[in-house]
């Protein structure tokens, strides 16, 4: 078989699955590592290694790929592969493929320098390449680390994406970035620690956008990198002054728009919040409140389909008017931006923390008329007006909502609710309060537990009768008492399971199942059940086989 009638010698199938592999470039890395010796790496599903043997007139006397197919001709990454090498020798004669980076690894350093002064002479790029590099001796710019970054991201996409096993590649420049931020002085390189920051999370989310990140790295680096701005802003060295934090939001405010128009981390709210550090005197309150504004009223802001992002902004714009403490302006505020859940939840913790328990709830009444289509936030509001009512005392509306909670599976609430009704009254409301979790999946874990704690054992039993599964982890409560029951549904149990199954997986499931029936009600009650089933199933070798293994 020669390269020059590879589709004569290869089924039409494989030679047109190994061209397609060759037009659409999934060869990579060709080299010829000796004369008429050849190795490339191929995309397929995963990426393979080929190599292949060739005679000086092109002849195929040897070749090997790494994919599982067998068979006397070649794969079709091999195909593509020898596509590839016949395009080379057409396009470059019988020039023969060098590895530089080994041929550079062997020279000696003269050698290195003669190479590097005779290029820098002789090709323009390469002197303005040595320029900038010599210009900027003290590491780099953003244009360089973008460089970087970008030079790694190319090399692991593959036709514009990157692939999950490919992240480590395409991240290596991020973090050869974030690896000389790390050594980079705060008291004397804190601006530059900011943009190289900021640049990192502009690149890795648009990384984000070509990539299968379930790995999660991509996203960690840009956190990395956040919060590499949080500290530095934290223990900024310079002085603060109006100047100072004009510039920085400057600086920071296209990252913020970037962030709100991407959408794909919450990076515009952690560099906000970031910043907002530098008010910790109030001294730049109107600065702030200022900059806020003009984030929530841009384009960016304003195209998002939900309300939740200005949500946010304007709960940051409130902390900045609370800190003047300004009480007109945040109750002006309040009254302007009441439709916000997230504001009235501030302007409860408020009047809470000033023991104003009749405003609280006064507001969380009208909050969960407004919120009425949220039941989580309905649960908030009234979780809300339930401690405005431990701080007036209320008894009764407390006893209605530890209740009403209860019945929602929340044990705290529960525990508060016995502790209130009288010792009289407790039978009467534990029934009430039974009866109606029985059918609620929310607060079965409940129900069992109070069942358990009350030796309301009928019941307990009655349950595991409609539930026979529960009998794994209920029996020890019910074991005692019931031996027989407990027999007869763990039984029961075991039953259903072996005919459901239809395979020796199931089967040993099944059987790990009946070990645990041998550890409740012993080896005796185990060894009968196994021989009933033995006699039940006697065509069932797999279930047979694994019943033999039951110690």
């Amino acid at each position: 078989m020669n390269l020059s009638n590879l589709k004569k010698q290869v089924p039409a199938k494989l030679y047109n699955r190994g061209l397609d592999y060759f037009e659409q470039d999934f060869v990579e890395q060709l080299t010829e590592d000796a004369p008429n010796r050849w190795h490339a790496r191929v995309a397929g599903t995963r990426d393979y290694d080929v190599s292949v043997n060739l005679t000086k007139d092109g002849t195929i006397v040897g070749s090997y790929c790494t994919c599982p197919f067998e068979s006397d001709s070649l794969c079709k990454h091999e195909v593509a592969v020898c596509l590839a090498i016949r395009k080379y020798k057409e396009e470059n004669g019988s020039t023969t493929a060098v590895d530089v980076h080994t041929q550079l690894k062997a020279l000696k350093k003269a050698e290195l320098l003669e190479i590097l002064e005779d290029l820098a002479e002789k090709q323009p790029a390469v002197q303005l390449y040595l320029t900038e590099k010599f210009t900027n001796p003290d590491g780099m710019d953003e244009n360089k680390a973008r460089r970087i970054i970008r030079k790694a991201v190319s090399r692991a996409s593959r036709k514009g994406f990157i692939d999950w096993d490919r992240t480590e590649d395409a991240l290596e420049g991020v973090w050869e970035v974030q690896e000389f931020v790390n050594g980079l002085n705060l008291q004397h390189d804190a601006e530059r620690i900011v943009r190289l920051s900021l640049m990192i999370v502009k690149e890795c989310t648009e990384i984000l956008e070509i990539a299968d990140s379930s790995s999660g790295d991509i996203s960690l680096a840009i956190y990395e990198s956040l919060e590499k701005i949080d500290v530095t802003l934290a223990e900024w060295p310079g002085k603060l002054d109006e100047s100072a934090v004009g510039q920085m939001l400057d600086l920071l405010y296209p990252h913020i728009l970037f962030g709100l128009e991407r959408d794909m981390t919450d990076a515009a709210d952690y560099l906000m919040e970031s910043v907002l550090q530098w008010n910790k005197n109030d001294d730049f309150a109107d600065v702030f409140y200022g900059f806020i504004e003009k984030v929530i009223g841009s384009k960016e802001m304003q195209d998002k389909t939900y309300a939740y992002a200005e949500e946010r902004f304007r709960v940051m714009q409130l902390s900045v008017l609370l800190q003047q403490r300004d009480l007109k302006a945040v109750e002006a505020f309040y009254a302007e931006h009441y439709s916000y859940p997230a504001i009235r939840k501030v302007q409860v913790q408020q009047a809470l923390e000033a023991d104003e328990y009749e405003k609280v709830i006064r507001l969380c009444e009208e909050s969960e008329r407004l919120d009425a289509g949220l039941p989580g936030l309905v649960h908030d509001w009234k979780e809300l007006r339930f401690a405005a009512y431990e701080g007036t005392g209320n008894t009764e509306e407390i006893i209605g909502l530890s209740f009403e909670f209860a019945l929602k599976g929340e044990e705290e609430y529960y525990v508060k609710l016995r502790g209130l009704v009288d010792a009289e009254q407790w039978p009467k409301v534990l029934e009430q309060l039974l009866a109606e979790m029985k059918n609620s999946p929310r607060a079965l874990p409940l129900y069992l537990r109070i069942l358990i704690d009350e030796k309301r054992l009928e019941e307990l039993l009655d349950y595991c009768r409609s539930n026979v599964s529960a009998i794994e982890h209920l029996y020890p409560h019910l074991l005692a008492d019931y031996p027989h029951e407990v027999n007869e549904i763990y039984t029961a149990y075991i039953y259903r399971q072996i005919e459901r199954a239809s395979n020796r997986k199931a089967y040993w499931t099944a059987c790990q199942i009946i070990k645990n029936f041998k550890g409740a009600l012993g080896a005796e009650a185990a060894a009968g059940l196994i021989e009933e089933l033995k006699f039940m199933y006697p065509k069932r070798t797999a279930l047979l086989d694994e019943l033999e293994k039951i110690e």
